[in-house]
């Protein structure tokens, strides 16, 4: 937001500011300013800038959001905008802006018509192979389905506590931990990334779900949802000296997470990975498959990118950092022009992944946007990295590596070569026009 001016004013400023619809004599009679359909242009989508519970009705221009997560565009075209700390999820129809999932208040995320639920810091958005959105309900702990015919939303996964257990049982009776990202696989199977759990969990064809990344069940000194005194354990006394370590004020062991970094080029069960899992935890994790089923993921606090191809292997694939887990590596910004597996990454949270395999990555705390291309070459296609903008249309119109952004927690491709941005802290989202 503009310091130092009332509400008003900064209204004013940020819609003249905004180039899809700018002022003055550049802009040309249409409104729209001509850079935008220049390659390597940054221009303002959706968003004031001024962070609100903004109206339905308004030009995407003029609507205020509030910390917008992420985006996902439909096979035509049409986005779908997660404005995240309204709850709701917002598109655009007829050139005005709609809201099609939320009430803007906090709930506990009920089924039924969709435009009546009250989520709870909804994170992602992906469409299955009906094109029905599914819905990462991310502080509800739930997986939910839009289906546009009805304009209903129903549970898929998860009831709402906040716990891991499930694993080779229906999905439908699973417990997750703040899923914050899901995907699907050339079978149509569904990947969940439960971020609080440390884990990719996979809803298989017959309806049951389990661990893909990250440790079985009995990986944990005391099992996950549980509490047991430590004399009941049976298992030595080196898990009874973690049960110690971790006693509540009740004297009962409080469960394990299995957080660490382990696992490169080894199977996905023997994998670790790090997610943050407070309770003020921000999002992290999100994932998107590539055209050639390899599923690229966020290890976010290993400030890396990671893959799990269709063998079942992990493997890093951008992002270096110490060889083993240290929770106190605060990544950083390198290594443009050279090898992804040398350059320091920052808190990635998303990544995006173009038909060629052209890997795209929002590289959050660093404030910008990264690619790898098919050789591995990572380079910055927005924003200035390691510098954090704090006036959303610094640099519109202009160089998208001149532009200013600040924490972008979701990117999106669509089909004509545009990358979307949700410039979350900046309350807006904008877009490049990438060279061919």
């Amino acid at each position: 937001m503009i310091r130092g001016l009332d509400t008003l004013c900064a209204a004013a400023i940020a819609a003249c500011a905004v180039q899809l619809y700018g002022c003055g004599d550049e802009a040309g009679q249409s409104g729209r300013d001509p850079a935008c359909d220049r390659p390597n242009v940054i221009c303002n989508y959706m968003g004031n800038g001024v962070a609100a519970l903004g109206h339905d009705g308004a030009d995407p221009s003029d609507v205020s959001l509030y910390l917008p997560q992420d985006l996902v565009l439909d096979r035509a075209g049409k986005p779908y905008v997660l404005d995240w700390n309204n709850h709701r999820v917002r598109t655009v129809t007829d050139g005005v802006v709609e809201t099609v999932i939320g009430t803007g208040e906090v709930g506990d995320g009920q089924d039924g018509p969709a435009r009546e639920v009250s989520l709870n810091h909804p994170t992602h958005l992906s469409f299955d192979a009906e094109q029905r959105l599914v819905l990462s309900a991310w502080h509800n702990s739930k997986i939910m389905r839009f289906d546009p015919v009805t304009e209903q939303i129903a549970t898929l996964c998860g009831d709402g506590r906040r716990d891991y257990f499930g694993d080779d049982g229906p999905a439908d009776k699973a417990v997750l931990d703040l899923p914050v990202a899901t995907a699907f696989d050339r079978q149509g199977r569904m990947l969940i990334m439960d971020q609080a759990n440390q884990r990719i969990r996979r809803i298989e064809d017959d309806g049951t779900i389990r661990t893909v990344v990250g440790p079985t069940p009995d990986f944990l000194p005391v099992p996950a949802g549980l509490t047991r005194v430590c004399s009941e354990l049976s298992d030595g006394a080196e898990s009874c000296k973690l049960c110690l370590e971790s006693m509540a004020g009740d004297g009962k062991c409080a469960p394990q997470k299995p957080q660490g970094f382990a696992g490169d080029d080894g199977p996905g069960t023997e994998a670790l990975i790090y997610q943050p899992f407070s309770q003020s935890a921000p999002p992290a994790g999100r994932m998107e498959m590539g055209p050639d089923g390899t599923l690229y993921f966020c290890d976010t606090g290993n400030h890396r990118i990671r893959s799990f191809s269709e063998d079942g292997i992990v493997r890093t694939v951008a992002g270096s950092g110490p060889e083993a887990f240290d929770r106190n590596f605060q990544g950083g910004y390198s290594g443009d022009g050279g090898p992804a597996l040398d350059a320091l990454l920052k808190r990635p949270t998303d990544v995006a992944v173009d038909a060629s395999g052209n890997l795209f990555i929002a590289d959050t705390f660093n404030s910008c946007v990264r690619k790898v291309d098919t050789d591995g070459i990572i380079s910055a296609v927005a924003g200035r990295c390691g510098e954090q903008g704090g006036m959303g249309s610094d640099g519109d119109g202009g160089p998208a590596t001149d532009a200013r952004l600040n924490r972008p927690y979701g990117i999106a491709l669509d089909g004509e070569g545009n990358l979307y941005i949700a410039d979350t802290h900046n309350h807006r989202i904008r877009v490049v026009k990438l060279a061919e």
